[in-house]
């Protein structure tokens, strides 16, 4: 049945999830309430949202309540993804909240049979003031899409074969880039239709721990993928690398100089093995199309050697700390 069937894994959020359940009650007075479904799991939260998202559900059309036990971001996610009954499907964190057109604006393009709809959102801050960041840096080529699961709108067959990591960081991840080899058509709206809150306390993604380093886990686990299905061709290779490049040499890469802080020689012994990763994974990567095609990405943060430096974080411990004082100094300066 073509409609959309948002899903919201729901954990300790009863100081935010009202404004997001909210956004969707607005928003869902601009569309046919035939046409879409609300599907709020409670992750076993500890707080009063369990509470509140079962009155909502209890007062408002299409609003359905789910409870269960705690297994995480992506367990909550993938059991919603058993009540859903619609064709396409929508993940909206519950701290975060969409835009009053919303649900029109994504409702008109699944009527047009995409694969994937991918659209840009608000960074929001506690201050009220907002940055746009775009769903995907060129338009005209998936692999430059960003990972997060909810600027983008499925469809439902994409998770026939896939599920998101449970208790993992960067659930979102072990998701997009494994459905990216099933995409034939999308669609991209140039314009934000979610509000990401940003630095939220008690967020997981400002919690800094050994957890970071799921993300080793969830690409091994997206490389398998790959292997199994054998969908590794030339232009998933290089997109492939693409992502690990950016993941793990830059935004990974940040989170682990927040986990070492002063403990260099640990810092350069975890990007000497992550170099060691990338070049046994990917040996050609300085050739990489997508890194030419869309330099600017590292171009930005490196600086215009950013190859150089790209090669040089683990390579040894001198160009490592060069590297490090220049990022860390550049950071402080912003």
């Amino acid at each position: 049945m073509t409609g959309i069937s948002v899903i919201i894994p729901i954990y300790n959020v009863e100081n935010y999830l009202e404004d997001c359940l909210n956004s969707l009650i607005t928003s869902s007075k601009l569309v046919d309430e035939n046409k879409f479904e609300v599907i709020l799991v409670n992750d076993g939260s500890t707080d009063g949202s369990g509470i509140l998202a079962g009155k909502f559900a209890e007062q408002t059309p299409n609003f359905h309540y789910y409870e269960k036990s705690n297994g995480g971001l992506g367990d909550a996610r993938n059991y919603g993804l058993t009540k859903a009954r619609f064709e396409y499907i929508a993940f909206i964190d519950s701290d975060d909240k969409i835009s009053e057109d919303f649900l029109e604006v994504a409702l008109d393009e699944v009527e047009k049979d995409p694969d994937l709809v991918i659209f840009d959102w608000f960074d929001y801050y506690s201050d009220e003031s907002t940055t746009i960041i775009k769903g995907i840096e060129k338009d005209s080529e998936i692999w430059t899409v960003q990972p997060a699961a909810w600027n983008k709108i499925y469809h439902k067959r994409l998770f026939e074969n896939t599920q998101f990591p449970i208790r993992k960081l960067y659930e979102d991840v072990g998701v997009t880039y494994k459905v990216i080899s099933q995409i034939k058509n999308y669609k991209y709206i140039n314009k934000p239709l979610y509000y990401y809150r940003r630095n939220r306390e008690g967020s997981i993604l400002n919690t800094v721990n050994n957890k970071i380093n799921d993300i080793y886990d969830v690409l091994d686990n997206i490389k398998d993928y790959y292997k199994k299905t054998d969908s590794l061709n030339n232009k998933n290779y290089d997109g492939l690398c693409y992502q690990y490049l950016k993941l793990l040499m830059w935004s990974n890469m940040y989170r682990q100089i927040k986990y070492y802080r002063f403990n260099i020689f640990g810092f350069y012994r975890k990007m000497k093995s992550t170099r060691n990763e990338i070049y046994n994974l990917f040996p050609d990567w300085k050739e990489n199309l997508f890194i030419k095609n869309n330099e600017s990405y590292f171009l930005d943060r490196f600086g215009e050697k950013y190859i150089e430096r790209l090669d040089g974080l683990g390579k040894n411990l001198i160009s490592t700390l060069n590297i490090y004082f220049i990022l860390v100094f550049k950071k402080i300066r912003n």
